[in-house]
């Protein structure tokens, strides 16, 4: 993940005025997970993103850095994240463009086994993932998280 992620995650705490531990507390990641993710020690995965998003209330799009767009949304206080979403999404974006996982791994620089493992939901990607998905094909990291329509 490149450092622009890193100075997001660490801009957002400081213009919501609050600590490692403070965040740490809210949203249920530890604090040395929060300094891990905030000098790239550490990359978080997709849960991580859209619990942060939701917290800051900006788009995931916002937290990943890929865009400037810091329009404030509705605040979500819901951490509790269903992947399920971003599972159906992620093949179904694959089957538009024709795609087997192995010829969608290729394209991506990702492996077909944890393409496969996405797309059944048995593990959750990281944010590193998502971003080379969403480039990919095109879409917002929001949408593919399920986070917008």
């Amino acid at each position: 993940m490149d450092a622009k992620f890193t100075s997001n995650i660490k801009k957002l705490r400081k213009e919501f005025n609050i600590s490692q531990l403070q965040l740490s507390l809210e949203i249920g990641y530890g604090k040395s997970i929060i300094s891990y993710w905030e000098t790239s020690f550490r990359i978080p995965c997709a849960d991580a993103i859209i619990i942060l998003s939701r917290y800051f209330q900006v788009s995931t799009d916002y937290v990943l850095n890929l865009t400037d767009d810091n329009t404030m949304l509705h605040r979500i206080d819901d951490f509790e994240v269903d992947m399920s979403t971003f599972n159906l999404r992620l093949k179904e974006l694959r089957k538009q463009k024709n795609l087997s996982q192995d010829q969608l791994a290729l394209k991506t620089g990702l492996t077909q086994t944890s393409i496969n493992h996405w797309e059944k939901g048995k593990c959750i990607p990281t944010a590193d993932a998502i971003v080379a998905l969403a480039r990919y094909f095109g879409v917002t990291t929001d949408y593919l998280l399920g986070e917008s329509d």
